[in-house]
């Protein structure tokens, strides 16, 4: 007989809430619903879309956020809502919320995958890194995701972590979490997912450094502010250094021309999300001072992501489904340069259901300018 894990995957492109958690419920509900997830653009009335999410889907543990962009059984949209279910016998999940992000204590990651860990080793299989992976969601706006991503991993132990910052189409104003029957912000949502399917996570980038090096000289890491690249003001320096005048940096820019860390012998984006009046710019990550950064360069992005789907389909066959979060400048750089439709047709052959993001998170990184997720294939045959 088949594996027991259940998945299903849908969509809908209606800007009416009504119609479009119906059109979702229809293409994705099923009786042993162990969890279900949904991405959903910011421009739903949210109160109205919670609402009916909540009705439609009671008594299921229904998690989600909002996006910058929706990766759908169709490839990519905006202004949709697309989703997953994962179900039957072999299928169980938990969840949890960490409010308050702001004024958390530290702990408090930890104390949530501790207690998650110990609610999914109850009455069910050993919780082993071959049959459970964690997922995160968090408010995009907040500015905690290296606390909250590094403090859950801790938590966890080797069970592996990926997840995706909110978004708000661009807007970078409001982000939102869906948990518990209402959209909220300055929150973080996690879930244990377990099942007998097996599953492979991944991250992977298409830029690779440069000599070109700028050192952060003074910065607010609370704030995600650079205040200042080698001794110069940072918008400045940073435009010098790409080839334009300050007037002209915008999120293309950043996206096309990004700037990465060296870690442990790896490279890391940090992406910059706008330059200010003053001449300081803010990251979408922490950066400390003292930190040199790199200039990278871009690679090719489709060939990446055919590489990354043919690793995959080799571990363990084609995926029933891929949980995917795409830093939302991929989504931009694509756009420039006119792929984005091929890229969303590499998504839809193998089954990617996921959102563009303000970040990344995988293990205890969080993460730019990636493709982060996790890859779910079919239960071997008995």
């Amino acid at each position: 007989m088949p594996g027991l894990s259940h998945i299903r995957r849908g969509y809908s492109l209606s800007t009416d809430p009504v119609t479009a958690v119906r059109e979702l419920h229809d293409a994705i509900a099923q009786p042993s619903a162990a969890v279900v997830v949904f991405f959903c653009s910011s421009a739903y009335d949210l109160d109205a879309l919670g609402a009916e999410l909540q009705r439609r889907f009671e008594g299921v543990t229904l998690i989600g956020c909002t996006t910058a962009g929706e990766i759908t059984p169709m490839g990519y949209q905006e202004g949709s809502i697309t989703g997953f279910s994962i179900g039957g016998p072999g299928s169980r999940a938990v969840t949890t919320r960490i409010d308050c992000l702001g004024d958390c204590a530290i702990s408090a990651g930890f104390l949530a995958a501790e207690e998650l860990m110990g609610r999914l080793s109850q009455g069910g299989p050993p919780v082993t890194d071959t049959n459970t992976f964690g997922l995160m969601l968090i408010d995009g706006m907040s500015a905690r995701e290296e606390v909250v991503v590094s403090t859950i991993h801790w938590g966890m132990g080797a069970i592996p972590l990926l997840g995706g910052s909110a978004g708000d189409d661009m807007h970078l104003s409001n982000t939102f979490v869906y948990h518990e029957g209402a959209f909220r912000n300055n929150a973080a949502l996690l879930a244990l997912v377990q099942l007998d399917a097996p599953f492979r996570t991944f991250n992977t980038k298409h830029f690779r450094g440069t000599e070109e090096k700028l050192v952060v000289t003074k910065a607010d890491p609370e704030r995600r502010l650079v205040l200042e690249l080698n001794a110069a003001p940072a918008a400045a320096e940073y435009a010098r250094t790409v080839g334009c005048k300050v007037s002209d940096l915008s999120a293309e820019m950043f996206g096309e021309r990004t700037l990465m860390v060296k870690i442990g012998g790896e490279y890391y984006v940090r992406s910059i999300q706008k330059a200010h009046a003053d001449g300081s710019l803010t990251f979408y990550s922490a950066i400390e001072q003292g930190v040199v950064l790199t200039l990278a360069s871009p690679g090719d992005l489709i060939a990446d992501l055919r590489d990354m789907f043919a690793a995959l389909q080799n571990e363990i066959g084609p995926p029933q489904l891929v949980i995917g979060f795409d830093c939302v400048l991929r989504g931009l750089e694509m756009e420039r340069r006119q792929i984005r439709h091929v890229a969303g047709r590499l998504m839809a052959d193998n089954n990617v259901v996921g959102f563009a993001t303000y970040g990344e998170q995988y293990q205890a990184m969080h993460l730019n300018h990636t493709f982060t997720g996790v890859a779910i294939g079919r239960a071997a045959t008995l």
